[in-house]
C-alpha cells in the first residue's frame, strides 16, 4: 500500500477536491471581507474510533449494509436555534454556521426541513474556502432533504443567503458525518490502494465499455456509507433517471449523493485524484430482499427531468430472461476507490447467497481479472451483450482470493416475482408499456434519434454445457428493437468458428416483440465446440442502425458415448469453505464447484456430469481445514455421493466429514449399473471368442471392446454393416464388454467372455 506524509496528504486533499462539483456551482458570499470572523461554532467530540473499525471488520463484504466510512452525529442545527445571522447593506441576510468534528479525515452534512425560496441560495465549503459545494435551491431538495459531498478535513461552514425581499426560508442540518476511513484511506485508494489487482475502468480491456463505465456511479448512502449503483434504461428510451443498487445499501434515499465520472483518464493511477460530478436525492421506486435490488429515481439536480448531459450519462440496457450468462462483467467502487472492473470470462453459475431463496443469484465462481471488495455492493453485473443481470449482493473474493465467489442478485428474479407490487419489482417502472420485452439495448441521451430498424439477437439455447451424444439442437431469440415492425431477418449461424449455415426468418414483430428461432439439428464430433450466430439484412435489404446486438456465441461439449454420472454434495453450514473438481485419468480438471453460501446446509444439486468410459478422481477441498464437519454450530455434517443410475460408484459419509484440507474418491465408469439392451440388429461372435470377433451392426459409428473397469482395449471407426476386431494372445481371459455408438449418439453394449 502506497503510504503518505501527513504534509504530502494535506496537499492531495487539497487540490484533490478544487475541481469536485455538487451543485449549479457559485461562490458563496462569505468568501468576500471579514463575514466569517465571528461564527457560531459547534464541535462534536471523536467517536470511538477503534470500536467502530471493529465493527467494519466484521461486517464488510457480507452484503449486509454499505461500506461505512464516517460516523453520523444526530443533530437539529437550524436557523432559529444556531448559526450567525448578518445583514448586508443593500437589504441582503446571510446565515452562517460552523460545525466541526474533532479528528476527522472528512466532514459531510444531511439537511432536513429545509425550505429555499426561489432567489435565495444554500453552500457548504471547508475552512480553508477551497472545496466549495452549491449554490443548492429548491431544485436540489427532495420533501425538504439534502446530503453533502464529503469536505476534506475536520470543519464545514454553512452559507445561507437570502435575498432581499425574499421569504426567509429554513435551513437545518440533522445529521453531521465524522468521517474516520475516508480521507487519509479514499485518497490513498484513488491512487490504487483498494487491492493491487484490481484493474482501472479506462485499462485497455475496458474499452469495449465506455457506455456501461458512464452508467455506473457511486452512492453515498445514509451519511456514512458507500455502495455503487448504474443508471438503468426503460422501454420508453426517455431517460428516467432509475438507479439500481443493493436493497442492502438502502437508508432514506432523499438524501442520497450520486457520484458520476470517478474514475482515472487512464489505466495508470492519477498523481491526483481526478474530478466528478454529483447529484443529489432520489426517491424509493421498488426493492425487495429476495434478490436484494433496489430502484430510486434521482430527483435533486436534474437538467429537464434527466441527468445533466454534461455528466456523460449512460441508461444501461437490461435482460429479464433468466438464461444462463456466458460471461460477467463487473463495473464498480471498492471501498469508495474510483471506478474499476473485472471479468468472468467463464459461463456464471446459478446459485443464492445467505438466506436468499435457491436460484436467486448468479454465481460468479472465480474473477478471470479484478475482485470486487466493500463499497462494491449494488454494482451492476452485465452479459456478454453488456446488459445488466444483476447487482452485487455480496461475497468473498478479494486480491488474492479472486477463486472465492461473489453473488449477484439475478435481474431476471427481480423483474416480476409472485405476488410482487409496484414496490417490489422492476417491471412495473423499467416496462411502463407492458411490452413484455425480454431485454433492451443502453440509452445515449447524447444520440438521442429513435431507432427505426434494429434487429437483435440473444439467449443462445441448446448449446451449452455438456452432451452426452453427437446431436444438438441450437436455437436463438431474435427481438425487433426498432420502431419499424421487423418482418424478415436472415441468420448467419454455425460451428467452431465457421458461421457457414443460413436460417431465413419471416414473420412480423412490433417494437420489443420477440421470437424464439429453432435452427435444424446439427451432428457433432466429440470434443469441445462453440455456437455461433449474426443477425442481418433486416426486412430484405434495410440497413441495421445499431450493429452492437447483432451476434451472440456460446460454448459447450459433446461426449459421444457419455454416461450420465450424479454428484450428490451435501454441504455443512460453511459452503464458501467448500470447493471440488472432478480429474480425469491424466489429471486434468474436467468439472469443478464452489461459491456456495454459508449458511445453507443440505443437498447442492448439479446438472449430471456426461463421462466417458474410464476412471476419475474427485477431490474436494475445504480452506478452513474440518471438511464438511459442522462443528457445534452447524445441526449437519456434510457428505458426497457419486452415482451412476441406482449404483454407488464412491461416498464420502457424514460420519466421515472431518477429512481436514483436502480428500479424493476414486472411481471408474464401466460395467456397474450398465443396462443391456437386447438389439436385434447387432450382433457379437464368437462368444466365448478367443483371438477375434465379428460385429455386425447397422447404423453404426464407432466400435469399442472394453474391460470392467471401463478402459478401451480397441477402437475402431466403422463404416460398413459388418466390422471385424483382432486380438494378440496377450489379451487375459475374462470378462469384457462390446460398445457401438449410433449415429445419434446413442451406445449399445454387450457382455462378452475371453478364454
Amino acid at each position: 500500500m502506497m503510504k503518505y506524509s501527513i504534509l504530502t496528504l494535506a496537499l492531495l486533499i487539497s487540490t484533490t477536491f478544487l475541481a469536485q462539483k455538487q451543485g449549479d456551482g457559485g461562490l458563496p458570499k462569505g468568501l468576500k471581507g471579514d463575514l466569517l470572523k465571528s461564527l457560531d461554532k459547534h464541535v462534536f467530540a471523536e467517536p470511538n474510533i477503534q470500536a467502530l473499525r471493529a465493527e467494519d471488520d466484521l461486517v464488510d463484504n457480507t452484503g449486509t449494509a454499505p461500506w461505512r466510512f464516517g460516523f453520523n452525529n444526530y443533530t437539529q442545527l437550524n436557523t432559529y436555534n444556531s448559526g450567525n445571522w448578518i445583514e448586508l447593506a443593500n437589504g441582503d441576510k446571510i446565515w452562517f454556521l460552523e460545525v466541526t468534528c474533532q479528528n476527522a479525515l472528512t466532514i459531510n452534512l444531511t439537511f432536513d426541513k429545509t425550505i429555499l425560496p426561489e432567489g435565495n441560495e444554500l453552500y457548504v465549503f471547508n475552512k480553508e474556502k477551497d472545496f466549495i459545494l452549491g449554490k443548492f435551491t429548491a431544485n436540489h431538495l427532495y420533501e425538504g432533504q439534502l446530503g453533502t459531498e464529503l469536505i476534506p478535513g475536520n470543519t464545514a461552514i454553512v452559507e445561507y443567503y437570502v435575498k432581499k425581499g425574499s421569504p426567509k426560508g429554513h435551513v437545518e442540518v440533522s445529521i453531521v458525518t465524522h468521517g474516520y476511513r475516508t480521507a487519509a484511506e479514499f485518497s490513498q485508494k484513488a491512487f490504487g490502494s483498494s487491492g493491487a489487482c484490481n484493474r482501472n475502468v479506462n485499462c485497455p480491456e475496458g474499452a469495449a465499455w465506455t457506455f456501461e463505465r458512464n452508467s455506473v456511479v457511486m452512492l453515498v448512502s445514509g451519511s456514512s456509507g458507500f455502495c455503487t449503483g448504474a443508471l438503468v434504461n426503460n422501454t420508453l428510451n426517455d431517460g428516467k433517471p432509475y438507479v439500481l443498487t443493493a436493497d442492502h445499501c438502502y437508508s432514506n434515499p432523499a438524501t442520497w449523493i450520486f457520484r458520476f465520472n470517478w474514475q482515472s483518464a487512464d489505466c495508470n493511477n492519477p498523481a491526483t485524484a481526478p474530478t466528478f460530478q454529483s447529484l443529489s436525492g432520489a426517491v424509493l421506486r421498488s426493492r425487495a430482499t429476495a434478490s436484494d435490488f433496489c430502484l430510486v429515481e434521482i430527483t435533486g439536480g436534474l437538467q429537464g427531468t434527466t441527468v445533466p448531459i454534461a455528466y456523460s450519462p449512460y441508461f444501461s440496457g437490461w435482460d429479464n430472461s433468466g438464461n444462463t450468462p456466458a460471461s460477467g462483467t463487473g463495473i464498480h467502487h471498492p471501498s469508495g476507490d474510483i471506478k474499476k472492473i473485472s471479468f468472468e470470462n467463464n459461463t456464471l453459475i446459478s446459485t443464492t447467497f445467505g438466506s436468499c431463496p435457491p436460484n436467486s443469484h448468479w454465481g460468479v465462481t472465480t474473477w478471470d481479472s479484478g475482485v470486487t471488495e466493500g463499497g462494491s455492493s449494488g454494482s451492476p453485473l452485465y452479459d456478454q451483450n453488456h446488459r445488466i443481470i444483476g447487482q452485487l449482493h455480496g461475497g468473498a473474493s478479494a486480491c488474492g482470493a479472486s477463486s472465492l465467489s461473489d453473488e449477484y442478485g439475478k435481474f431476471s428474479v427481480s423483474w416480476e416475482p409472485a405476488g410482487s407490487t409496484s414496490a417490489t419489482q422492476l417491471k412495473y417502472w423499467l416496462d411502463p408499456a407492458n411490452s413484455g420485452v425480454q431485454f433492451i439495448d443502453g440509452y445515449d441521451p447524447t444520440n438521442a434519434t429513435p431507432v427505426a430498424v434494429d434487429p437483435g439477437i440473444t439467449n443462445p439455447a441448446g448449446v451449452t454445457g455438456t452432451f452426452c451424444g453427437a446431436l444438438v439442437t441450437p436455437s436463438v431469440t431474435i427481438q425487433n428493437n426498432g420502431s419499424n415492425a421487423l418482418t424478415t431477418v436472415d441468420i448467419a449461424y454455425g460451428f467452431d468458428g465457421n458461421q457457414n449455415l443460413t436460417y431465413n426468418w419471416t414473420g412480423n414483430l412490433a417494437q420489443w416483440q420477440t421470437a424464439i428461432i429453432t435452427l435444424p439439428v446439427a451432428t457433432l464430433a466429440s470434443g469441445p465446440h462453440t455456437f455461433g450466430a449474426t443477425v442481418s439484412n433486416p426486412n430484405a435489404g434495410l440497413v441495421d442502425e445499431n450493429a452492437n446486438n447483432n451476434a451472440v456465441s456460446s460454448s459447450f461439449t459433446v461426449v459421444i458415448g457419455g454416461q450420465s454420472v450424479q454428484l450428490n454434495l451435501e454441504l455443512d453450514c460453511y459452503g464458501t469453505e467448500t470447493t471440488w473438481e472432478l480429474q480425469n485419468s491424466t489429471g486434468s480438471a474436467i468439472y469443478s464447484g464452489s461459491g456456495y453460501s454459508d449458511n445453507q446446509p443440505g443437498l447442492v444439486t448439479l446438472d449430471p456430469w456426461c463421462l466417458n468410459y474410464g476412471c476419475y478422481t474427485y477431490v474436494i477441498m475445504d480452506s478452513y481445514g474440518d471438511g464438511l464437519f459442522g462443528g457445534t454450530f452447524c445441526p449437519q455434517d456434510g457428505s458426497v455421493a457419486i452415482l451412476y443410475n441406482t449404483d454407488t460408484l464412491a461416498s464420502l459419509p457424514a460420519t466421515s466429514a472431518d477429512f481436514g484440507t483436502q480428500t479424493s474418491l476414486q472411481f471408474c465408469v464401466n460395467q456397474v449399473g450398465i443396462e443391456f439392451v437386447d438389439w436385434n440388429d447387432f450382433t457379437v461372435y464368437p462368444n466365448p471368442f478367443t483371438n477375434q470377433i465379428v460385429v455386425n451392426t447397422l447404423g453404426a459409428l464407432e466400435v469399442d471392446l472394453l474391460d470392467v473397469t471401463g478402459k478401451v482395449i480397441q477402437h475402431k471407426k466403422i463404416d460398413t454393416s459388418s466390422t471385424v476386431l483382432n486380438f494378440m494372445d496377450s489379451l487375459s481371459n475374462g470378462t469384457y464388454f462390446i460398445s457401438v455408438t449410433l449415429k445419434d449418439g446413442q451406445v449399445k453394449i454387450k457382455k462378452l467372455l475371453k478364454q
